[in-house]
């Protein structure tokens, strides 16, 4: 194993946190798993242990002989050849090997041990009895949840603090490639404290992540922890929670029971849009998710723009986002256009949300609004992107346009869009050129991204040569050029196929007289060229 103490202690440290988190110690699995695992460990019968950056591949001889690839990064994504499909006792049985090079596996069980105390035999028979009916609990947990948990909304965002200071979020900070699965490990351990009801669960799976989302990105920014475009998806993962709590939500009629938190949730977005220490970017993403899905009354989306206009202004560019995201959702475009103005190219940045809900939820005319004001502030926006980044962008604001809704209204504001984006939209520009049988700007393209014609065939030179073959006639002028001043066999057999294709062009035009100038031409130009002259008699271009 050639990786250094420290290294392998740093990354397993969260491996282990993980797999702590993972296993219960009250239950029957996990402790079959981690016995066996120390059983094989202690037996020496795991071998071929490798560790690649984040990947260690073993061996482990058992009763059946497997083969495995624990994961560091993610361990519950790691993989083993036997049946298992959950964390097995091979897995555990490698994780041990490697644990006792930093530390004592023994006090390592030790702690997963502590994590719980034993169970009495009565205690242990009726939690069996639990396990045969989930649907069971025992009166003193539900009178413990009651007061624990409480039954109000403050009292929900009161237990949510009592659980975030048992979590150690020193640890986004030491290991932030590891974000998206410690926060991911935080919200299973808050949603194992969910109501029992099953109606409440969701509204439950609701707050928890809209409090996680805000108090973990307060958290980041106090730290000063700079977190790159893929550690974003902790965020995406925390949203997706809680579209998923308002897509069950929405599945039945809220009670009135409810009503008291619904309006909590939307006086803490107020809360949240004043804090000056949360990111705009969480803010905006939160803020405008919860005014989209969940507070739909026109009186309550009124109110807020009025607020909005009367407010302090503390975070400019969120208090645009907010106010824009409150005209469009109540189609007032008009006053829509001069938040545009004051959000200028940062505009681009956040039109991911709006473009994707508008247009999937098929409101095509603020959509349309949108892509129209996008449009001017695209190059400006991209010019602040790496090359990376802007393929990406461009390639996500493609894709989620309605292309043929778009043609249909304005072909030429898609064209403008698409050209805007060069180089980073040339394969969907290519496509739209090609389908509108725009041919003319189709060879202007090719001429500035400099492709050659191989590649060009399989992107519509073959549409240009059977539907407008004169247009085709520089492409393949420049390809023979090309062709033969790479002086070689092969290179003046491509040229004569070229010139092949000219002859062709010029037949089907009538206008074989220009051919024969165009030969005369270039044999007298490559006159010295013999082998050149040689594959042109071959080809039959000229007399033997």
């Amino acid at each position: 194993m050639s990786i250094r103490i420290q290294e392998l202690k740093d990354k397993l440290l969260p491996m282990s946190q993980s797999i702590q988190g993972e296993l219960d110690p009250n239950q029957d699995e996990s402790k079959n798993v981690v016995s066996k695992g120390l059983l094989l460990f202690r037996q020496n019968l795991v071998s071929n242990v490798k560790v690649r950056d984040e990947e260690v591949s073993a061996e482990v001889q058992d009763v059946t002989p497997v083969t495995l690839e624990l994961n560091l990064l993610f361990p519950l994504l790691s993989k083993c050849s036997c049946p298992q499909d959950k964390w097995c006792r091979h897995q555990m049985a490698t994780f041990f090997m490697l644990y006792n090079k930093v530390g004592r596996v023994s006090e390592w069980i030790q702690n997963w041990r502590s994590q719980s105390k034993p169970a009495t035999p009565e205690a242990q028979s009726l939690d069996d009895l639990m396990k045969k009916h989930g649907a069971l609990k025992k009166a003193s947990d539900l009178l413990n949840e009651r007061k624990t948990r409480g039954n109000s909304p403050e009292e929900w965002w009161q237990f949510f603090d009592s659980l975030l200071k048992k979590e150690d979020l020193e640890l986004l900070g030491r290991q932030p490639y590891l974000m998206d699965v410690l926060v991911q490990n935080i919200t299973k351990r808050f949603m194992k404290e969910a109501p029992f009801e099953r109606e409440w669960k969701p509204l439950y799976q609701l707050f928890a992540t809209f409090y996680l989302s805000v108090e973990i990105d307060l958290f980041l920014q106090k730290r000063n922890v700079e977190l790159s475009r893929e550690q974003y998806s902790m965020y995406d993962f925390l949203l997706g929670e809680m579209e998923d709590a308002v897509e069950k939500l929405s599945i039945h009629a809220m009670p009135f029971s409810f009503d008291p938190y619904i309006a909590f949730l939307k006086k803490q977005t107020i809360t949240m849009s004043n804090s000056t220490e949360n990111s705009t970017m969480m803010k905006a993403e939160v803020y405008r998710f919860l005014w989209y899905y969940l507070f739909k009354q026109k009186s309550w989306r009124r109110d807020e723009v009025t607020r909005l206009e009367e407010e302090e202004i503390e975070d400019p560019t969120f208090h645009n986002v907010a106010l824009l995201h409150q005209y469009l959702l109540l189609e007032d475009l008009n006053k829509a256009s001069e938040v545009v103005d004051e959000l200028g190219t940062e505009l681009v940045a956040y039109s991911e949300f709006w473009l994707r809900k508008f247009f999937v939820g098929k409101r095509y005319e603020v959509g349309f609004f949108l892509v129209r004001n996008v449009l001017s502030r695209m190059p400006d926006h991209l010019e602040t992107l790496d090359y990376y980044e802007a393929t990406r962008f461009v390639r996500w604001f493609v894709r989620i346009l309605p292309m043929d809704w778009l043609m249909e209204k304005d072909s030429a504001l898609v064209n403008e869009l698409l050209l805007s984006m060069l180089p980073y939209s040339f394969f969907s520009y290519n496509e739209y050129l090609i389908t509108a049988k725009a041919y003319r700007e189709w060879v202007e393209l090719q001429k500035y991204m400099s492709y050659s014609i191989a590649e060009m065939e399989g992107m519509g030179l073959r549409d240009v040569t059977k539907e407008a073959p004169e247009l085709a006639l520089p492409i393949y002028y420049a390809g023979v050029i090309t062709a033969i001043d790479q002086k070689n066999r092969d290179s003046y057999k491509l040229a004569v196929r070229y010139m092949k294709k000219i002859r062709t062009i010029y037949k089907k035009t009538k206008k074989t007289d220009k051919w024969d100038v165009y030969l005369t031409y270039i044999l007298e130009k490559y006159k010295r060229l013999r082998a050149f002259q040689e594959e042109c008699r071959k080809g039959k271009l000229i007399d033997a």
